[in-house]
């Protein structure tokens, strides 16, 4: 990840197409957190925004959450590889 958080901050981290990309949750308050994904090569970040946490995701996220957090990430990677930067 580009910016290091502690890892009681981070709610939720994965990697997606074979580890290509990467994407984590922190949070930056109560019920917020910021949503990154980056191209684990380079660590070039190509979506950071702020997304909220239900229940400030006291055991973890909220699965209509992650489930909103996995649309955008998707979204995301998909632009990048139709634009030609393929994985």
């Amino acid at each position: 990840m580009a910016e290091e958080q502690s890892e009681q901050d981070v709610v939720w981290m994965n990697t997606i197409d074979g580890g290509t990309w990467g994407c984590a949750v922190t949070r930056t308050a109560p019920y917020q957190g910021r949503l990154t994904v980056w191209r684990t090569e380079t660590h070039e970040i190509i979506l950071d925004e702020q997304v909220g946490l239900a229940f400030d995701a006291v055991f973890g996220p909220d699965v209509a959450d992650l489930a909103e957090w996995q649309d955008k990430i998707i979204a995301a990677v998909d632009a990048q590889n139709q634009s030609g930067e393929t994985s």
